[in-house]
């Protein structure tokens, strides 16, 4: 999520000198049903919506929200009553009496959005060559190791199929697709461009290394 924000809502500047706790959600598409979901972070923690929160005694200081190309992503922060004092901001956004500014509350939640992004894109990525690796051994074992051997341990040119990586794997498909050098002609050209792409290529990729 990029940390530029399009726009934003600040509401409840006055701060309480009490407990702090901020709670998040991602690409939540309305504005009507924010307040009755479970939010992530802080003491909410995937489990409580603010309207529970509310309930726990918990009031809403602050509220930030950020227009995002897959819907709105709210940022929450929350006092609980074990104060009634008033406390003023200082510089930096801080709370006197706290330890934390805002600013620096904001930061922690948006590096914890981008690495849950990065997580995200990495099981998305595991996934998908976990599936393709299932197809890949049918397509290996009827297509290739006739050539390649069982294993990919035969040696074809100048290296065995399971000592490539996958990206040179992927220039291999290119050059038969292309008709590179010696495999312009090669009769092995359709079975390569017929049977293989780039999700099979990985899932061949990790069926031989986890038959090695």
């Amino acid at each position: 999520m990029k940390k530029a924000v399009i726009s934003s809502i600040l509401l409840l500047a006055t701060s309480s000198f009490a407990s702090t706790t901020m709670c998040f959600k991602e690409s939540h598409s309305s504005m009507a049903t924010i307040e009755s979901i479970a939010l992530d972070g802080g003491e909410c923690a995937g489990k409580y919506s603010i309207n529970d929160m509310k309930a726990k005694g918990w009031s809403v200081d602050d509220i930030k929200i950020t227009q995002t190309p897959k819907g709105m992503s709210f940022i929450y922060i929350l006092k609980s009553p074990d104060h009634a004092k008033i406390a003023p901001m200082v510089a930096g956004g801080a709370v006197a009496g706290g330890s934390i500014s805002q600013e620096q509350m904001e930061a922690n939640i948006m590096a914890k959005l981008e690495a849950k992004k990065v997580a995200e894109e990495k099981a998305k990525v595991e996934q998908e060559i976990k599936e393709a690796k299932i197809d890949a051994q049918g397509i290996y074992t009827n297509q290739c190791q006739n050539c390649h051997g069982a294993k990919g341990e035969v040696r074809k040119g100048n290296s065995k199929l399971k000592d490539l990586t996958i990206e040179q794997m992927e220039e291999a498909l290119k050059d038969y697709k292309l008709g590179v050098g010696e495999k312009a002609s090669s009769v092995y050209g359709p079975s390569h461009i017929n049977f293989l792409n780039d999700k099979t290529i990985k899932g061949i990729k990790a069926y031989l290394d986890s038959i090695q």
